[in-house]
């Protein structure tokens, strides 16, 4: 007998939200992988009494403590001749207010290990508010994966000659497809690192020798990336990158629990894999358990043996793939803009690298307030510094060092881009001018205009917090992959999957819009909308703080007028409501209903915690003073130099028929293609930056045509 270990960590919007106060119940129900339990709720809809073993409330990082539960002794995962189940298994139900709760059922745990379930929370649709609908995930039994190599026969090398694709790139998102090709699974959509650390989760023990876990992740990560790659899935016209069918690729379990030790591997390795001499795409590299299943590839169980004999990871997999292989790593990682700099972080060390990590820090920090801010941020790694990045690291279960080597890196630039993503489609909400009523205008593919821009951006918004709508570009056309997201939406909503928009589908797709923003834009208790209409003789301590935000408000809007913070909505008041629903394109009637209540929450907390001050770029109101420090320009800067660059792409783009951008002075995806479409035509590295030498450029151009 011996304890194992279980943190539950609950998040929305892709990890960017912790949700503070969610309660979860944890049942434990020994070693049986088939827990005959009823239900995680009565017929009431209250919580079932014998269902709490263990009762809980998620911290302002979204995490509970850490569960010790009783499980078998490791020894029996590493006998690959026991009979015995190695691991027990537990429950667990999770509620929080405003989301659909959630259960997962046989939950994992081996004996002097570690794990985290990680539980992402969706919010209700407003007309389903008071739904009794549970999401629930059932974790199918752990054994090593049992795989059929003949139907992975589609990894063949590709050679280098003639093969147009110039570099391995990591995706973000890594799109995998719940089912075999051609049926009517779903897809999710989640980063890389998160889907090899369920899948090696899913297909080996975490109590094996490091050596062997570290050459199957090896294995998992190289036939992934040669997936994608290759776009063997792509080319036969499916919209996804791999499946989670181990028919066809590898092990993918919606919803479990991930292994401590496996997860910290992933993020150091993710972006190495196994390169065969005279090829260019990763190695497909077939596995297979080596008990039950043979195969001409790497013996799971066979590397326990190496291991143990003393192997490393490479010799491990130069035994079964062959001494022509090494291990190698790329560093263009989607989404992410800059790459980990070579040699750890930590005290004592200055220079851009560190006031990166700084300011990226201090972003992150407003979303989980336990790290606590940096004051200074002058590229210095001192105290402050080491503080926050020890509390980002426990957090997120890497190793709390204080060292920024490459997995906290990485972990950083991952949890910043989903914060700042978020942020930037706060404030582009501002100029998208979302209609207070849902439209009633129908489009198709083909489609183009105001109301598709809309459509995109409500689209977007929802990607954020539903792992099974993908993102679009905002740019007004009604294309192939604005249809695909149509379809996603209606098929996680359980709507006809038409690809069509009608009176119908807009207003679903507000139910789900302002159920995000009622339910997860509000950052403190006052700000959750109070039920009624707030209007003419109103009075009370909801109406002061809505002035007081009004107040705000009008620093950035100066066609709002302020009003004093008296509680009483009077006249002036009025007035100040009607100026911001017109504003931002609200009906004009100086009532403060659900809708307006939101968007002024929205505008306020953006205000407050947006991305302006702590961008990457260091933005210059001197336009004739550019030097190579104020550079680069990426996805996530802001301020006046991003109206400029817009504003500049736009005045060359128009000769080249693009679509325009909007001027918000947000670098955004739409940004970042307009960039790299400049970069290709001018012959320059593409990578969606604007450096020193792309921004002379650019005022180059502009210049001529001026």
């Amino acid at each position: 007998m011996a304890l194992g270990y279980l943190t539950v960590f609950v998040t929305t919007s892709n990890g960017a939200l912790p949700v503070k106060g969610a309660k979860v119940y944890l049942q434990t129900s020994g070693f049986s992988p088939h827990p005959q339990i009823e239900g995680a709720y009565n017929r009431s809809g209250e919580v079932d009494a014998s269902y709490n073993d263990y009762e809980y409330e998620t911290d302002e990082s979204g995490k509970t403590k850490v569960f010790s539960i009783e499980a078998p002794d490791k020894a029996i995962a590493n006998n690959e001749y026991s009979e015995q189940i190695p691991y027990s298994v537990c429950d667990c139900y999770v509620e929080a207010r405003g989301f659909v709760p959630v259960r997962i059922r046989s939950i994992q745990i081996f004996g002097e290990n570690e794990s985290v379930l990680p539980v992402t929370l969706y919010t209700y649709p407003e007309t389903n508010s008071n739904s009794q609908q549970v999401r629930v995930f059932d974790i199918v039994p752990h054994t090593v994966a049992s795989t059929t190599p003949r139907n992975r026969e589609h990894g063949e090398e590709i050679s280098v000659e003639g093969f147009v694709q110039e570099q391995v790139i990591i995706p973000q998102p890594m799109i995998v497809h719940i089912g075999v090709p051609g049926d009517n699974g779903k897809n999710i959509y989640l980063s890389f690192p998160e889907y090899v650390k369920n899948c090696a989760s899913s297909e080996i023990y975490p109590t094996w020798n490091e050596n062997a876990l570290r050459a199957n992740i090896y294995a998992i990560i190289s036939l992934s990336l040669n997936r994608v790659y290759t776009e063997w899935y792509p080319t036969q016209g499916y919209n996804f990158y791999i499946t989670n069918s181990t028919q066809y690729d590898q092990s993918f379990v919606e919803g479990r629990n991930i292994f401590t030790n496996i997860s910290r591997i992933v993020d150091e390795i993710f972006n190495t894999y196994i390169l065969k001499s005279g090829s260019v795409n990763p190695y497909f590299a077939e596995y297979c358990d080596g008990k039950r299943v043979s195969c001409n590839g790497l013996s799971q169980w066979g590397t326990t043996y190496l291991a143990d004999q003393g192997y490393t990871p490479l010799q491990i997999l130069k035994y079964y793939y062959g001494d022509d292989i090494r291990l190698a790593t790329t560093n263009n990682i989607s989404e992410i803009s800059s790459s980990y700099p070579g040699s750890p972080l930590s005290l004592g060390s200055t220079g851009e690298d560190v006031r990166d990590i700084q300011r990226q820090l201090n972003r992150i920090s407003k979303n989980y307030p336990s790290i606590q801010e940096i004051p200074n941020v002058n590229g210095i790694f001192g105290a402050y510094t080491d503080s926050a990045v020890r509390q980002f690291q426990n957090i997120f279960n890497l190793t709390s060092d204080g060292i920024v080597g490459k997995s906290t890196w990485y972990a950083i630039s991952y949890i910043y881009v989903a914060v700042t993503r978020l942020a930037q489609l706060t404030a582009e909400g501002e100029t998208a001018q979302i209609p207070e009523n849902p439209p009633t205008v129908s489009l198709t593919n083909g489609s183009e205009g105001e109301y598709v821009g809309i459509l995109q951006y409500i689209l977007n918004y929802i990607n954020l917090f539903y792992s099974t709508i993908p993102s679009v570009e905002i740019d007004g056309n009604y294309g192939n992959s604005t249809q695909n997201a149509v379809v996603q939406f209606q098929k996680t909503f359980g709507l006809q999957q038409t690809g069509n928009v009608d009176a119908e589908l807009w207003n679903k797709l507000y139910d789900v819009y302002n159920s995000i923003l009622q339910t997860v834009v509000p950052r403190y208790p006052e700000q959750v909308f109070p039920g009624n209409v707030i209007t003419i003789g109103s009075s009370g301590e909801q109406v002061r703080l809505i002035q007081s935000y009004l107040n705000t408000i009008a620093t950035r809007y100066p066609e709002i007028p302020t009003v004093t913070a008296d509680g009483q909505f009077g006249n002036g008041t009025r007035n100040a409501v009607i100026a911001f629903q017109t504003r931002f394109n609200l009906t004009p009637d100086g009532v403060i209903g659900l809708n307006t209540w939101s968007r002024i929450i929205e505008i306020y907390n953006f205000i407050e915690n947006g991305t302006a001050a702590d961008a990457f770029a260091l933005v210059s109101n001197n336009q004739n003073n550019e030097t190579d420090e104020n550079f680069p320009l990426r996805f996530g800067s802001s301020g006046p130099k991003i109206c400029k660059l817009q504003a500049m792409l736009n005045a060359i783009n128009k000769d080249f028929g693009d679509n325009l951008l909007k001027i918000n002075c947000y670098f955004g995806d739409s940004t970042r293609v307009a960039v790299t479409q400049f970069q290709r035509r001018n012959n320059l590295k593409m990578t969606g930056n604007v450096d020193y030498e792309t921004w002379n450029i650019l005022n180059k151009k502009y210049e001529e045509l001026n």
